[in-house]
């Protein structure tokens, strides 16, 4: 396990080819980092593809549900949804739905920020090496009006680390 976080993306990409049956979430992580996905719609059904190979999906639920938090009332329109997202390879759920939100009336597109309470005190953030950021640096949307997800946190006061 320690060696496919020391060696290059596409050397991953390349060796994953290689090992039958070796297509795990670990693997999946490292094929993040490469940005060779396609994006396709299917009956209004949105998902990305790994050009390299098919079998690596990212699935985003088509039934958005309202959402409310603290940080998404900061935005001239204060509707926000909430979509599963599915990890898939070989069309097999390979970790839990990650959930990310539609905010500001669908301009932007981000990850949930993990939500901790601490005497009374409410605080929102994002970690950046996360499963949920890498899944951002390919399916996320801020560039409404933010370069970057960080900058997007700013605004919303939303924590990085």
């Amino acid at each position: 396990m320690w060696i496919i976080k020391k060696v290059p993306a596409k050397f991953v990409a390349w060796y994953f080819k290689k090992i039958f049956g070796k297509k795990d979430l670990a693997i999946f992580e490292r094929i993040l980092e490469i940005s060779k996905w396609d994006k396709v719609s299917f009956n209004e059904v949105e998902k990305w593809i790994f050009r390299d190979d098919n079998s690596f999906v990212i699935d985003i639920q088509d039934a958005p549900s309202l959402f409310n938090e603290e940080w998404t009332e900061i935005f001239p329109d204060k509707s926000a949804s909430k979509v599963e997202v599915f990890l898939k390879i070989n069309n097999e759920l390979i970790t839990k739905p990650l959930t990310f939100v539609y905010v500001d009336g669908g301009k932007y597109f981000v990850p949930l920020p993990k939500k901790t309470i601490k005497d009374d005190e409410v605080e929102y953030s994002w970690h950046k090496n996360s499963l949920e950021s890498k899944v951002f640096q390919i399916i996320g949307d801020v560039k409404y009006s933010c370069k970057n997800l960080e900058e997007f946190a700013k605004m919303c006061n939303v924590k990085v680390y």
